[in-house]
């Protein structure tokens, strides 16, 4: 097969990714888009091998897996003319290659900082796979190079995946379906508005973008919401998380992440202030008696860490620590009578009113009695207008005696006149 970049892709879709609901019912000539791994074709030739040329970068600081057949394995993404793609291989690789082998679908559940953009494309041609499976110790293996082709037209139903009683040793049972994407055929669809935290303030609800440095506030007191959008100087973070940063009203709102901690002001025009106060931050954050304050862990539990695996986190070593916004510090503190954290995405007022993300691209507001109504996001939205005022680092008072000792008197290199 020559090695060519044409703008249609073939993409394998797995019988457990179609049982669990991750790939819709689809037909030719519907829209569909996926997280894609290629897995190279070692064993044996496949009929559903695409060979394609790509950049390869590794997943920087991701560690790498042993494989079933003994070897480390390192994570890279693949970038092609239309698509993208998660590549596991057993030598770290920089810049282009050429690979031959299988795309195939991940699971709806991918997110994170190291999957890649989702493909999409129109469905122009579909296969249903079978392969020829064998016995083994514990149930049945497919035998690698024995796929077969039937042409369709719709994903077929769930349950018809596995090896049953009847099957016999060569038999061939149905593993997945092949499709073919038009990459260039593809509806345009509006960027969706990825809600992460809200907090409240009278009858103003802010909500915070998942990732993106969005903040809507969202006027709720009359008959029809008035949304203002604010696109704060700040970092896109990665989506990894259901909230990247928190949000807390207190006169203004305090925008908290585990990287840094902002404090915003809004003025009677509407214009938004920035101040970033600290270069610190923290996971969960809470409002207390009108001072912000981190919290910490108070025991040890197992995580998932991408760049070791498994490991065990111990106990922070001061439970809560105090954000002194004059002084710009975060100082450790005895842990105030009632201080609680809280969910990012759910915020409840005086009167037992409570705001809550629905899905992402929808605020919804459940009342005492239990009446809901909803608000979609970002909806018809302004563009407010947003002013940094975190003062220079040179010009800060705060750093002047810092400053002064890196200063060079630059008069004493003027040469003096007679």
């Amino acid at each position: 097969m020559n090695a060519t970049n044409p703008r249609t892709l073939r993409v394998f879709i797995a019988g457990w990714v179609i049982q669990d609901g991750s790939f819709p019912r689809a037909s030719i000539g519907d829209a569909a888009d996926v997280v894609l791994e290629h897995c190279s074709s070692a064993d044996a030739p496949s009929i559903c091998d695409e060979t394609r040329t790509a950049t390869a970068r590794p997943a920087y600081g991701r560690g790498p897996t042993r494989h079933r057949d003994g070897q480390w394995r390192w994570l890279h993404l693949l970038y092609g003319d239309g698509w993208s793609s998660q590549w596991w291989t057993d030598e770290p690789t920089h810049g282009p290659v050429t690979l031959t082998g299988i795309f195939s679908a991940g699971s709806g559940e991918l997110n994170g900082i190291d999957t890649p953009p989702r493909v999409c494309g129109r469905i122009t041609r579909m296969h249903l796979v079978h392969k020829q499976v064998e016995p083994m110790d514990n149930g049945w293996t497919g035998v690698a190079g024995t796929d077969r082709l039937t042409e369709i037209e719709t994903v077929p139903a769930a349950g018809r995946w596995w090896p049953t009683e009847k099957t016999k040793d060569g038999d061939f049972v149905e593993s997945g379906v092949l499709l073919e994407l038009d990459l260039d055929n593809v509806p345009t669809k509006p960027t969706p508005f990825a809600a992460g935290a809200v907090t409240l303030d009278g009858n103003t609800v802010w909500v915070m973008h998942q990732s993106d440095p969005i903040l809507l506030r969202v006027r709720t007191a009359g008959a029809t919401p008035i949304i203002t959008r604010y696109v704060l100087p700040l970092t896109i973070e990665p989506p990894v998380d259901r909230w990247a940063r928190r949000i807390h009203a207190d006169d203004g709102i305090w925008i908290t992440s585990e990287h840094d901690t902002h404090y915003c002001t809004i003025d009677p025009d509407g214009a938004l202030s920035v101040d970033r106060i600290i270069t610190e931050g923290g996971w969960a954050s809470a409002v207390h008696d009108g001072q912000l304050y981190y919290l910490g862990s108070t025991r040890s539990h197992m995580s998932s860490d991408r760049r070791y695996g498994i490991i065990r986190t111990y106990p922070d070593m001061q439970r809560v620590r105090l954000v002194d916004r004059r002084a710009r510090r975060i100082v450790p503190v005895d842990e105030p009578e009632g201080i609680a954290g809280s969910r990012a995405d759910r915020a409840t007022g005086p009167d037992g009113t409570q705001w809550c993300v629905d899905g992402t691209e929808t605020l919804r507001r459940i009342d005492p009695d239990g009446t809901t109504s909803s608000i979609d996001l970002p909806g018809e939205a302004m563009t407010g207008t947003v002013e940094w005022t975190t003062p220079d680092a040179f010009e800060d008072p705060a750093d002047e005696d810092v400053v002064s000792s890196i200063t060079v008197d630059v008069s004493r290199f003027i040469r003096k006149t007679e």
